[in-house]
């Protein structure tokens, strides 16, 4: 009897994470040379694979899932899914921040904030340091966003994870002196981390970045700043607000993206991008409405059904034109 069979059961419960043909041919030799590796551990010793071997294999199952150009068809199309859906994601939080800074600016320029006190809030005060939080935050998401468009992936990345620091600041610091339920506190965070998360795996080492031209880099800023000039400021608490804050922006911005990928008959990684970030704003507006009343919740639960729709319908579509597992 092998006295090291509970190490290489588990060793092979961790190779499961590998898609099922990669493990057809290479499990067997990686499961020895793993065993060959740790050397004689015996059962009664309770052995586990080290978790850096774990995280080797993890990594190893990103890339075969979500593939560069030279992994299978299906591989590269879920792989160019979830870049595009960092990419989508990094051009609305850019173009977001734009609309916040114009938003802003003309509050000012109008007299609505006194000296912008009210805007920035008083020196050594919470409300200064939200501010200063969220304008570090605004910047690093429209450098992120325009190195990612440029094709600099890494760099593009760091930046995002940088961004995610000011955010969680500014998160903690609501929670000690807004009185707001935790949902609603934590909802920027969640999406924001999301979308880095979907940045990091998507662009690995064997995935090359794409670089689009420059009008096309601009064109979400632009866009931004000409909903800044044009949009009413959610902050002033119009009727309309869920439909003019972040999440209901990005609602209508979904829904047009579906009408032109159902005119365009657009590929499986178009479909799946949408319906991944369907299901995420969808996540993300369920706990905006942990306190929502009247026409607030009936909106918003407007808004869920809509992005429910989408992300169903989208990601059907989108897993039929997948193309075939090998």
């Amino acid at each position: 009897m092998n006295e090291d069979e509970l190490l290489e059961r588990r060793y092979r419960a961790v190779l499961r994470l590998l898609p099922e043909s990669y493990r057809r041919e290479r499990e067997d030799e990686m499961a020895a040379a793993f065993l060959e590796a740790a050397g004689h551990a015996p059962d009664a010793d309770n052995p586990r694979p080290r978790w850096d071997e774990v995280g080797s294999v993890l990594a190893l199952a990103v890339r075969l899932r979500l593939g560069g150009p030279d992994a299978s068809p299906r591989a590269f199309a879920q792989g160019a899914a979830v870049r595009l859906m960092a990419l989508l994601g990094l051009a609305f939080l850019a173009a977001i921040s734009v609309l916040t800074a114009v938003h802003q600016g003309g509050a000012m320029l109008a007299g609505v904030h006194q000296a912008g006190e009210l805007l920035t809030g008083a020196p050594r005060s919470a409300d200064r340091l939200l501010f200063l939080l969220d304008a570090v935050e605004s910047g690093c998401w429209v450098v992120a966003f325009t190195t990612l468009a440029r094709g600099h992936s890494r760099t593009a990345g760091r930046i995002a994870v940088l961004a995610l620091v000011p955010i969680a600041g500014s998160t903690a610091v609501r929670l000690a002196v807004v009185p707001a339920p935790w949902p609603q506190t934590f909802m920027w965070l969640t999406l924001t981390t999301v979308l880095v998360i979907a940045l990091l795996l998507g662009h690995h080492r064997d995935a090359r970045p794409v670089t689009l031209p420059w009008h096309r880099t601009a064109a979400p800023l632009a866009a931004g700043g000409v909903a800044g000039a044009f949009l009413p400021d959610p902050a002033l608490g119009t009727w309309p607000q869920l439909w003019t804050d972040p999440v209901g922006l990005g609602v209508s911005a979904l829904a047009a993206g579906a009408v032109v990928c159902a005119v365009r008959r657009s590929s499986a990684p178009w479909r799946l991008a949408l319906a991944m970030l369907a299901a995420l704003l969808m996540a993300v507006r369920l706990m905006d409405l942990s306190d929502a009343y009247g026409p607030f919740l009936i909106t918003g639960l407007t808004q869920v059904t809509l992005l429910a729709v989408l992300t169903v319908g989208l990601g059907v579509t989108g897993r039929r034109a997948l193309p075939a597992a090998v």
